[in-house]
């Protein structure tokens, strides 16, 4: 008993901590990139002080990270990042990830959530209204913007976080948006973030936590039956990683060798 109960105090301690340098380092980020936006380029501040200073709080929870990357990802090819949603650590996981600077596709009543919805705005976030015959295109309108200026869009698929650490059916929303502005997708699945911390708890267990980054999906004049099967190609990529850690085209149950594939 007094060892569960030294466990669980060690466990509410170190979760404290975890949230508290997270929502402290985030707010010094928010005010450095706030200020640094009045002098330097936008795409410059989101990759450097947006992207990098969010990645830090990744590193608070104590965890061994590793990445893996597809040898036909194009890391300078702005994109429409897919990862399964797990935790409220996901953004940070992919601030860690992707190499290039990124917003967010989100509900249009988010950005008016105080200190988050600021920081979705300074990453200029793409709002998606509740309804609207011509939303898609409007937000298809807006990922072409993000594109044009060097932006990549990081979405959820899935729409909600898991609550029981299975890859459910993706939304075909977020494909129509990528093939209507000429993106190509990229799977980013990863593994582990459900064992870090899950929905219905705020309290942290470190873990390794492993990321997979695919290879570019082709979107841009695809019929409705051929975006189907991208859109099915995507999930299945995510749900063999993230479930049973098995990278397209191996069969092991688990990440490949290093070596196999390029990793940071």
């Amino acid at each position: 008993m007094l060892k569960k109960l030294v466990k669980k105090t060690a466990q509410v301690a170190y979760s404290v901590g975890v949230w508290g340098l997270s929502f402290a380092w985030m707010g010094g980020v928010a005010v450095t990139w706030a200020v640094a936006s009045l002098f330097r380029p936008a795409v410059e501040n989101q990759r450097q002080i947006g992207n990098s200073g969010m990645a830090v709080c990744l590193k608070f929870t104590l965890c061994e990270v590793e990445i893996i990357h597809d040898p036909d990802f194009d890391p300078e090819r702005r994109s429409m990042f897919c990862q399964n949603h797990v935790n409220l650590m996901d953004a940070h996981v992919a601030c860690h990830t992707i190499p290039h600077a990124f917003c967010g596709l989100m509900n249009a009543w988010q950005f008016k959530i105080p200190f988050y919805g600021w920081i979705m705005r300074l990453a200029d976030g793409i709002p998606v209204s509740s309804g609207g015959a011509n939303r898609y295109r409007e937000v298809a309108a807006a990922a072409r913007d993000r594109a044009a200026k060097g932006i990549s869009i990081l979405v959820f698929p899935e729409a909600h976080r898991t609550v029981d650490g299975k890859v459910h059916e993706f939304k075909k929303g977020v494909f129509l948006m990528a093939r209507e502005a000429g993106l190509p997708v990229v799977p980013l699945a990863t593994r582990g973030m459900y064992e870090l911390n899950r929905k219905g708890t705020w309290l942290f267990t470190p873990t390794k936590i492993t990321i997979y980054v695919g290879a570019q999906i082709e979107t841009a004049g695809l019929s409705t039956d051929e975006l189907r099967k991208v859109i099915a190609r995507t999930e299945q990529i995510i749900r063999d990683f993230a479930e049973h850690g098995i990278i397209p085209g191996k069969t092991a149950d688990a990440p490949a060798p290093a070596g196999e594939l390029t990793g940071s």
